[in-house]
């Protein structure tokens, strides 16, 4: 049992947890600057969907880093963050 205070032992998967939601929160905070800068206009749409390809390569890129066996925890954290990428994105494709 870990203690506080001691070294945390799999520093990768909490890497990958910080780096997976770090590039969720960029690429939310790259289509949410679009729209306030670009309000109803398809210039918005084509910036979400270009940060969408960019944040969902850098995932996709991040866990093909991992070494093996890949660990549930961070395949885990990759996955929430894809899914917030692509469901974030969506409405680009809708509206």
């Amino acid at each position: 049992m870990v203690e506080p205070g001691d070294p945390i032992e799999r520093r990768g998967e909490y890497r990958t947890l910080i780096a997976a939601f770090a590039i969720w929160a960029v690429h939310f905070t790259t289509c949410y600057g679009a729209v306030l800068v670009f309000p109803e206009q398809q210039i918005a749409r084509w910036i979400a969907i270009v940060a969408m390809i960019a944040a969902a390569g850098a995932l996709v890129g991040w866990g093909l880093r991992l070494g093996k066996p890949r660990s549930p925890f961070a395949l885990g954290a990759l996955g929430l963050a894809m899914s917030g990428v692509v469901f974030g994105t969506f409405p680009a494709f809708v509206g």
